[in-house]
């Protein structure tokens, strides 16, 4: 039977991979059944790949365990996975390998954050889709155990993962039977290897900045590596661009924590020299917003059209802002970073519309759902739709 690990380069999976090899006595099967699967996102620290090339890839090739790294080839599931190294003396951690399909490819090309909120989108999307498309080729219709590193402490995720998976899944979390939380886990790594092992996330991942902890360890990371900090800094000012309410901080911006720090001069300033670099654009987006049944206070389906207008420099869009919103009779709304000329706000109740110009990076595509135009019509209300043409 085979043993399938989900490497996903953290501290947890790291810590189980470390002690089989280390501990012969602790697992119950030949390395010979072992292999090692990482579903890449695209987007992990390079830190990260940098500690896994040099202390626990040696220690797979030599004792010749078959290691596969994939990811997703494209944004739908008919695209398939790519394999970008199946091998059983893996050198290079390939976090961002050609041909994939990056979880930042998908949320600039829509022009949001991942949220930190319900159900973990990227996470399925990314890593347990995938994980089950490569599982399924190396495993055909055989039974096999697929081990995942949950830690003591995470019984509830536990419980909420072993129902899922292909159907000849045997689930197994040695981090449980073994008692062992995040900081034994860590404990272990240090005391064999020498070194601090930094928590695995992509590096616009919210979920590191849901709590006190994670925010005190990742702004320094990000100061400390600020080419790395522009990725989510960039995502997070189109997304916030696009609709006021968005950041990668449950709706508080990512920019403004970092702002704060002291030392966040050099960054900041690097993030306004890339903004500057890139093509910009002015957008029409439109929202029309449902109200829950029974309830006019409280939002229901939300619907986007987002379509680009025109492109060019950064000076240049703003400047066709201004005279859109001067021919409009309309102010330009302002924070001193993001722009946009309001053509229809949102009401107080539900359901209602709001309809704005905005200036943003021209990293996002046009999209419009499908029933956006009849959701449109339902939800209008007030005065008639003004429109611009360039």
């Amino acid at each position: 039977m085979k043993i399938i690990l989900s490497y996903g380069l953290g501290v947890d999976s790291t810590a189980i991979l470390l002690r089989w090899l280390l501990e012969p006595s602790t697992r119950w099967f030949d390395l010979a059944d072992l292999v090692v699967v990482t579903a890449q996102t695209g987007d992990e620290w390079v830190e990260t790949a940098y500690l896994v090339e040099q202390h626990i890839y040696p220690l797979l090739a030599r004792h010749g365990i078959r290691t596969v790294q994939v990811s997703r080839a494209g944004r739908r599931q008919k695209d398939g996975i790519v394999t970008h190294d199946d091998t059983t003396h893996p050198i290079l951690c390939l976090t961002s390998a050609p041909g994939a399909y990056r979880l930042s490819d998908e949320l600039l090309s829509v022009a949001t954050v991942p949220q930190s909120g319900g159900v973990r989108k990227c996470s399925l999307k990314f890593k347990g889709w995938v994980l089950d498309q490569v599982i399924a080729q190396i495993v055909g219709d055989e039974e096999f155990v697929h081990v995942v590193g949950f830690e003591a402490n995470e019984a509830r995720r536990m419980l909420q993962d072993m129902p899922l998976g292909l159907p000849n899944r045997i689930p197994s979390y040695p981090l449980i039977e073994w008692g062992w939380d995040r900081a034994a886990a860590e404990t272990y790594i240090l005391d064999k290897l020498g070194v601090k092992w930094p928590k695995s996330a992509c590096v616009q991942c919210p979920f590191a900045f849901s709590l006190a902890e994670g925010r005190d360890r990742t702004i320094p990371r990000y100061l400390a590596n600020p080419y790395e900090a522009l990725l989510g800094l960039t995502m997070e000012h189109l997304a916030v661009a696009i609709n006021p309410r968005q950041g990668l901080l449950a709706g508080e911006q990512l920019h403004d924590l970092i702002a704060s720090n002291p030392d966040s001069g050099p960054l900041l300033e690097l993030l306004e020299r890339r903004l500057n670099r890139l093509p910009w654009a002015i957008y029409d987006v439109r929202r029309a917003m449902g109200a829950k049944p029974g309830d006019a206070m409280a939002r229901g389906q939300t619907y986007r059209s987002l379509e680009l207008l025109v492109e060019g420099t950064r000076a240049d869009m703003l400047a066709h802002l201004h005279r859109a919103a001067h021919l409009l009779g309309r102010q330009v709304e302002t924070d001193g970073r993001h722009h946009r000329v309001w053509l229809r706000t949102r009401n107080l109740y539900y359901p209602c519309v709001e309809h704005a110009l905005v200036v943003a990076p021209a990293l996002a595509h046009d999209k419009t759902f499908k029933t956006f135009e009849k959701a449109w019509l339902a939800s209008l209300n007030g005065p008639a739709q003004l429109s611009l043409s360039f």
